[in-house]
């Protein structure tokens, strides 16, 4: 059996994106400078556990607002080598990494609750 895609997406992710469908049309698949602007809901830093994406990266990404590359490139390499680190304590130990929302299955890794869990389909 031959696995042939139904649709390719071709563009700029923060542009305008185009997909061409395997009986020839083509169409805009989305144009982001038309896509509304969502401000994410999101706790406070203080509430925040410490490995959370946004308290753990807020100095890479204060320094990247701030325009200085060199500071943010720095800490982001921190960040990094930290993680190393405790990858490799991890495996010295036989500890493995307990994870808050998603669980590996096979090669893959699945969020626990994916949103069509989430969603009531009996309407």
């Amino acid at each position: 059996m031959i696995k042939k895609p139904i649709c390719t997406v071709s563009g700029e992710w923060n542009g305008i994106m185009h997909a061409k469908y395997s009986d020839g049309k083509e169409s805009v698949f989305v144009d982001t400078k038309n896509v509304p602007v969502v401000k994410k809901l999101v706790k406070p830093l203080d509430e925040q556990g410490d490995f959370e994406s946004r308290k753990l990266w807020k100095e890479v990404t204060m320094h990247l607002k701030n325009k200085n590359i060199e500071d943010a490139t720095e800490y982001k390499r921190f960040l990094e080598q930290r993680q190393r680190e405790e990858a490799k304590t991890r495996k010295d130990l036989n500890v493995s990494w307990k994870t808050k929302h998603f669980n590996e299955v096979g090669e893959h890794w699945v969020y626990d609750k994916p949103l069509v869990k989430r969603i009531d389909t009996t309407e």
